[in-house]
């Protein structure tokens, strides 16, 4: 596969290192990573892979614009080299909601991240 490399050690700075620019939204927030997961979710342990879900377009990597971004799926972030694996669900989740980040950021992440948790759990 095109730009295959070998998975580094720590997994949350090659995220944060995937890209330079965000795109700002209209309310004044900063978006480089919309990320996700796939992999097998009835399984606890697996191959997980974890990508970011919105890309810039070609041409456009160093615009805060959000017309110059698009949506990414799994194979593109794949050709591009963006995505990261784990072997467990809960890890997967977790890089997805927002673990990657740092400071104040990965604090509000990981809060909405076990907030959504506790309201699916009290569903079943």
């Amino acid at each position: 596969m095109p730009n295959e490399k070998k998975q580094p050690l720590n997994k949350k700075k090659a995220i944060r290192n995937m890209r330079k620019t965000a795109m700002v939204q209209p309310d004044g927030t900063r978006e480089s990573h919309k990320m996700a997961y796939a992999g097998d979710v009835s399984k606890r342990r697996g191959k997980f892979e974890v990508f970011p879900t919105v890309a810039p377009k070609p041409g456009k990597e160093r615009s805060t614009n959000p017309a110059d971004w698009k949506q990414q799926g799994l194979s593109e972030a794949r050709k591009k080299g963006e995505v990261v694996e784990v072997k467990s669900r809960r890890k997967a989740q977790k890089l997805s909601a927002g673990s990657w980040k740092k400071g104040k950021d990965k604090r509000e992440a990981m809060r909405d991240y076990r907030a959504d948790k506790k309201a699916r759990n009290g569903k079943k």
